[in-house]
């Protein structure tokens, strides 16, 4: 007599990991993890990028010599600030860039503007690529990435090209070509999203917030931007989806499905989208609170450098972003059309970072801060007087060589007169002669 015994806990783990795979519900939570992982990563990494030391005094450079010599390389990097005027047009540029590209989809080939929009992308993102790549070589060695070579390009004492970079560099610009070629000819949305992180990455310390009151009339701005946009018209869900460019972050809607297909599948793959601005414009926000947070402790610390101190600031609006963001998939989620994230992310950002400073009694110094240093400032403004005296100087030039020319013109106008007088004079005592 044989008998066949089935072993139930063996089941038990299959049916779980079955109903983990096959269920929609669970499938779409794992995209929802994915995309809020792939936008936090590049507000935390930009938002610790963007702070900046303040030099050391000449009298005290040996005592900070080894801990402050690794910021030095970078300070020279020139910062776009973004200002209040910035902030009012931003919406109306934001605006017309969105229209036209809408318009360009809808009465042209989309084929041939994406190759220029993809050629474009690719070249911008090797940049971007070798920045972040060195981010990550310095986070493996553990400190920072010393230059070895220096290019200087002039044109009559102007720089135009300064560049110092290493061989690591010159290795990580070399990988950097490889992922964009490779993203260009397969658009495989893994190497789209590597993209996407880099520009993230390398935008939210390169273009800053001067002021929070700048930070908070744009994302009041762009608040309103996106409900229009989103809700009222077909224009950004329909540029989003057919610009073929790695401005934003992908997610398979069923990630179990894509790997049964196979890792590089990605026909019959339906994928979950947040454009980076989402990420992009509330991160430059995040970071201008981790600025303020280390200008109050430099500040505390006599004005000198001061690598640990407390981030209130910064992690109040990190983790609101965060709680923003999951609010934003949630009610998509459960109304099943796409939503405008700066709806809930900007009401987020401005609440929470306004909050702290009302529980710290920190309201003033809040909208009293200027994200410019000393440093900073006093390079601008020996920047600006130098350019309004090569300007000053350029008009003067000008106007001497203008009324150099008038002169020389009077002068020959003179002379030509003069010629027809004489010569004048001369046919009139010859026709007397005869």
């Amino acid at each position: 007599m044989s008998e066949t015994v089935v072993d139930k806990t063996s089941e038990a783990p299959a049916s779980f990991l079955e109903k983990i795979t096959t269920d929609p519900k669970i499938a779409i939570l794992f995209t929802y993890v994915g995309l809020i992982i792939l936008a936090i990563i590049p507000i935390y990494v930009g938002s610790i990028k963007s702070i900046k030391q303040p030099k050391v005094p000449k009298s005290e450079k040996k005592k900070h010599e080894n801990e402050e010599e690794e910021e030095s390389e970078s300070e020279d990097e020139d910062i776009e600030r973004f200002s209040l005027d910035d902030a009012k047009q931003f919406p109306f540029i934001g605006s017309a860039a969105l229209i036209s590209l809408f318009l360009v989809y809808k009465f042209f080939d989309k084929k041939y503007l994406n190759y220029l929009i993809t050629a474009y992308f690719s070249i911008i993102g090797v940049g971007s690529l070798t920045q972040m790549f060195s981010y990550c070589a310095e986070f493996v060695l553990g400190k920072k990435i010393k230059n070895e070579f220096k290019l200087l390009l002039t044109q009559k004492k102007e720089e135009l090209v300064k560049l110092s970079f290493s061989s690591i560099h010159i290795a990580l610009f070399i990988l950097a070509i490889v992922v964009t070629a490779a993203y260009s000819f397969t658009k495989n949305w893994i190497l789209s999203n590597i993209l996407g992180l880099a520009f993230s990455i390398t935008t939210i310390p390169l273009l800053k917030l001067d002021s929070f009151k700048t930070g908070i009339l744009l994302l009041s701005a762009l608040f309103f931007y996106d409900i229009f946009w989103v809700f009222f018209t077909p224009v950004m869900v329909t540029v989003a989806k057919n610009f073929d460019a790695p401005i934003k972050m992908l997610f398979p809607r069923n990630i179990f499905t894509w790997i049964k297909s196979g890792l590089l599948t990605t026909k019959g793959i339906e994928f979950s989208m947040l454009g980076l601005g989402d990420i992009a414009i509330p991160g430059v926000y995040v970071a201008l609170c981790a600025r303020f947070d280390h200008s109050l402790a430099v500040k505390k610390n006599g004005g000198k450098p001061i690598k640990k101190f407390p981030m209130p600031y910064f992690t109040t609006c990190y983790i609101s972003y965060i709680l923003g963001l999951i609010t934003t998939m949630g009610v998509m989620h459960v109304f099943n059309h796409a939503q405008p994230a700066l709806l809930y992310l900007s009401p987020a950002c401005i609440i929470s970072s306004l909050l702290c400073a009302l529980v710290r009694g920190e309201i003033k110094a809040l909208f009293e801060y200027d994200d410019e240093s000393e440093e900073e400032k006093k390079a601008r403004e020996e920047k600006e007087k130098k350019e309004k005296e090569k300007k000053e100087k350029e008009e003067k030039d000008k106007k001497e060589q203008t009324n150099k020319e008038v002169k020389e013109k009077k002068e020959q106008t003179k002379k030509e007169v003069k010629g027809k007088k004489e010569q004048n004079k001369k046919a009139a005592k010859d026709k007397k002669k005869n």
